[in-house]
């Protein structure tokens, strides 16, 4: 190095040591150093020591150790049983219960509603909006996870609610699209993704003005779609085998999307909004012979035998809104608010006395009144360890998870809550979440 340069770099320091300070000085206003409320923190190794531990695949734990290591469940057994590691940050949990991360199999979160359009304002505006024909909104192909924008705000609230892993499913059109399972550890969607895609979402709607137009309508249409995609994978099949002998298929994209789902045999979720499309999702599942899921079913009790007869996977909402086609919807608000607050809430409940196995979802729901409803789930007969396990191992298995989800065992990955009180009380408050291994606190001051 040059001598002259040598004597004026600690001068050219020195002048630039304000400059660099008060630079730090800055950042450490908008980016304190201290934890706040819901902020991560992410350690290689924690141990959560002196908590109550509920595996729900194991009995409960009254004093027990959680040991996490890079994302995973590394050891979780009796206090007296777990070695601590000398590297792990140790989390004084006395007072506290663990439970396994919740599950909600189908929501639409981080979906962006439409600004409502303008009312029409002149004749021919109102002549334009009734009579021009609406674009149909069948997206097969749609890969739900393009649409997301993931918000710190809303993660938080989900934690609050002990939710850490979910399902965003899209939610226009009979064809809807395809969902992404993901686990919410912060707000960016490329490390949230557990499984993309999970499984197409079909709903049993009509279109407006265009057809099908009417249930029966609907489901003709989709069984025209399966029965035309196994007539084109045929055509494809035979032409790769003979192409000199055979016209080249027209490429379908609408078909192409379904091809996974239709004849490879993928996961297909039915969206039931009431008896009768239960009913007519079952009938087509086994007529395709389809690896399926039903998802809404607020009208599960009505069908239970049927359900416990196709031993087919279904998810149900805790919206307690009885649907259109009901005929509690039909008499009358004060019917319609009896069944809101007798009738649906006993729906799980009734599935449980059946011994079917199921989960539940905040599908259609906020985050407040996911907790309430769920609360009045069990006030309505629903035992809280059927709740536990419709919101933790029942989910992770339907979405094929359950090597990685649903329990608090080695191995896993660290997904868990921390609550003051157990979990479905009232005043019971979530703590401190852990996502991916990634700790999330949430006490207040004075807690």
């Amino acid at each position: 190095m040059n001598k002259s340069l040598k004597k004026r770099q600690p001068v050219f320091i020195r002048a630039l040591a304000p400059t660099l300070l008060g630079l730090v000085l800055i950042a450490s206003l908008f980016f304190p150093l201290s934890a706040r409320a819901g902020s991560p923190e992410v350690k290689p190794a924690y141990a959560l020591v002196n908590c109550r531990i509920f595996p729900v695949a194991q009995p409960v734990i009254e004093k027990g150790t959680i040991v996490v290591r890079d994302g995973l469940i590394e050891a979780v057994g009796p206090a007296a049983k777990v070695k601590i590691p000398e590297d792990a940050e140790i989390i004084e949990a006395s007072g506290l219960t663990a439970y396994p991360g919740l599950i909600s199999a189908h929501t639409n979160l981080f979906l962006e509603t439409k600004e409502q359009a303008q009312p029409p304002s002149t004749p021919e505006d109102y002549l334009a909006a009734y009579t021009q024909p609406a674009e149909p909104k069948e997206l097969p192909w749609l890969k739900i996870i393009e649409k997301l924008k993931p918000k710190k705000e809303t993660v938080e609230a989900y934690h609050k609610t002990g939710i850490t892993t979910v399902v965003v499913a899209p939610s226009e059109g009979i064809f809807e699209g395809q969902s992404v399972i993901l686990n919410l550890n912060g707000d960016e969607i490329n490390g949230m993704v557990l499984t993309q895609p999970w499984a197409l979402h079909l709903n049993f709607t009509t279109e407006r003005r265009v057809y099908p137009s009417s249930p029966m309508g609907t489901l003709a249409f989709i069984r025209q779609k399966f029965y035309d995609t196994q007539h084109y994978s045929q055509h494809l099949q035979k032409y790769r085998q003979s192409p000199q002998l055979l016209r080249r298929p027209e490429y379908d994209p609408f078909l192409e999307a379904l091809l996974p789902y239709v004849v490879d045999k993928k996961t297909i979720v039915f969206q039931c909004n009431n008896l009768e499309e239960i009913k007519r999702a079952l009938k087509i599942i086994k007529e395709f012979q389809l690896k399926a899921v039903l998802t809404g079913c607020n009208e599960a009790w009505r069908v239970s035998q049927d359900l416990k007869s196709a031993n087919i996977p279904f998810l149900v909402t805790l919206d307690f809104r009885p649907p259109n086609s009901s005929v509690y919807a039909q008499e009358g608000q004060a019917a319609r608010e009896k069944a809101e607050k007798e009738i649906y809430p006993a729906n799980a409940s009734n599935l449980a006395k059946e011994k079917i196995n199921f989960s539940l979802t905040s599908f259609g729901l906020s985050e407040s009144n996911f907790i309430k409803n769920l609360r009045l789930a069990i006030q309505a007969g629903l035992p809280t360890d059927q709740a536990l396990r419709s919101l933790t191992i029942e989910p992770a298995r339907t979405l094929g998870l359950e090597k990685q989800l649903g329990s608090l065992e080695p191995g896993k990955i660290a997904n868990l809550i921390l609550t003051k009180g157990e979990l479905f009380d009232e005043k019971t408050k979530i703590v401190k979440v852990m996502v991916d291994g990634t700790l999330f606190s949430y006490e207040e001051k004075g807690q």
